[in-house]
């Protein structure tokens, strides 16, 4: 008897929680609105809609702002999100730049900053982040403690002792406890998140895969990975490595011990590879930007390592497609934004399948990172609010 009073408790709550995330959702989409357009929307009945209604202004979420015009028969009370009942930081970390920005709680982004990693990495970057928290709060005429809830991008993937691993892209930062240090020293609940799943919440909340449940967005720059989208959820895997496609064995030398440590796709694929194979055959070192310059003048050696960066950035599309089916796969990062590559990379994936894949580029460029963080950590303290978590 108990366990089914329990079960039935449990049901009445997942169908609670989700009639409220989806009731809140409409009103920081549409607001000002009031019940009887809300009732149109959800679907819920007039009582469901004034129980949720009155919890939200009982918690701060929403707020009323005036009265129906223009409309015949009786006049409603109009809501609208409380957009500063709370607000969200996030830092998206690189081997060479680290972003910061604040988002409130309607997913507006209201201060970015961007600056070059402190060298040595380890506990100056944290310090680093620190005091670019402290920045963007007096840019915001924010106070610092009202930030509840900070969400970090960086390279590789947290541990089951909250250390971080694989992230040889940031100088010092294998094996330290970020989540633990940065929490104490600002006093919030920090998440430390692979920065290409970050960055894919980017493209979700604010980018090119808005309104989209099934995507993949691969970032190209200093490192390559994917960051995955299925029904509306971020998929992480049994160790949080899910998407790590710069460990595909497609291209690259297997008998290379750097290579596989790092990954046979980024070897060939990722800036330091580019750089590398063009100064072998060449004799220049040079950047990758330069080198897409080089190809856009004629040069035959930088034409040439663009089409088979392509072909192998093709290879992963088509890859991913068949395992994951995502309705668009979005190319990300400092050298995956680049125009040079994106009909290449198209035309060597749809070759390899029997059916279309489509591949875009994003429109947040390499903003997707920080975006993303801010945002996650704005709808956490949302969700929070009305008594839920994401994600």
């Amino acid at each position: 008897m108990t366990d089914t009073i329990t079960n039935y408790r449990d049901r009445h709550d997942i169908v609670r929680r989700a009639n409220e995330t989806r009731l809140i959702r409409i009103v920081a989409e549409n607001h000002p609105i009031g019940k009887p357009e809300l009732m149109k929307l959800t679907g819920l009945s007039r009582p469901t809609v004034d129980l949720i209604v009155d919890g939200f202004l009982e918690k701060g979420v929403i707020k009323p702002i005036g009265m129906s015009e223009g409309r015949p028969g009786r006049k409603a009370t109009l809501f609208e999100l409380d957009a500063n009942a709370g607000f969200g930081l996030g830092f998206d970390l690189g081997g060479s730049k680290l972003a910061g920005a604040i988002a409130n709680i309607a997913g507006e982004i209201l201060a970015e900053e961007i600056e070059p990693t402190a060298k040595p990495a380890g506990p100056r970057t944290v310090a680093q982040m620190v005091d670019m928290a402290k920045r963007l709060c007096e840019k915001t005429n924010i106070d610092l403690e009202r930030i509840s809830q900070v969400t970090v991008g960086t390279p590789g993937i947290m541990n089951e002792a909250g250390e971080l691993s694989l992230g040889e892209n940031v100088d010092q930062l294998e094996g330290v406890h970020l989540q633990r240090i940065l929490a104490k020293m600002l006093d919030a609940e920090v998440v430390v998140e692979n920065d290409v799943n970050v960055a894919a919440l980017g493209e979700f909340f604010h980018g090119t895969a808005m309104g989209i449940n099934n995507f993949a967005l691969l970032q190209i720059g200093t490192g390559i990975g994917c960051g995955i989208f299925l029904d509306g959820k971020l998929i992480r895997g049994h160790r949080g490595g899910a998407g790590e496609t710069a460990f595909l064995p497609l291209f690259g030398d297997p008998s290379d011990p750097k290579a596989i440590a790092n990954g046979l796709l980024e070897s060939v694929a990722g800036s330091k590879g580019i750089v590398r194979e063009f100064a072998k055959q060449s004799g220049e070192e040079i950047t990758v930007k330069e080198i897409c310059q080089r190809a856009k003048s004629g040069d035959q050696i930088a034409m040439k390592l663009v089409d088979d960066v392509s072909k192998y950035w093709g290879y992963a599309c088509a890859s991913l497609s068949a395992i994951v089916d995502p309705e668009i796969i979005i190319l990300s990062g400092g050298i995956g934004c680049n125009p040079i590559f994106l009909e290449k990379v198209r035309v060597v994936a749809n070759s390899l399948l029997p059916y279309t894949i489509t591949i875009k580029q994003s429109k947040l460029e390499n903003r997707a990172g920080v975006i993303g963080a801010a945002s996650f950590s704005a709808e956490r303290v949302r969700d929070k609010m009305i008594g839920r978590t994401i994600i």
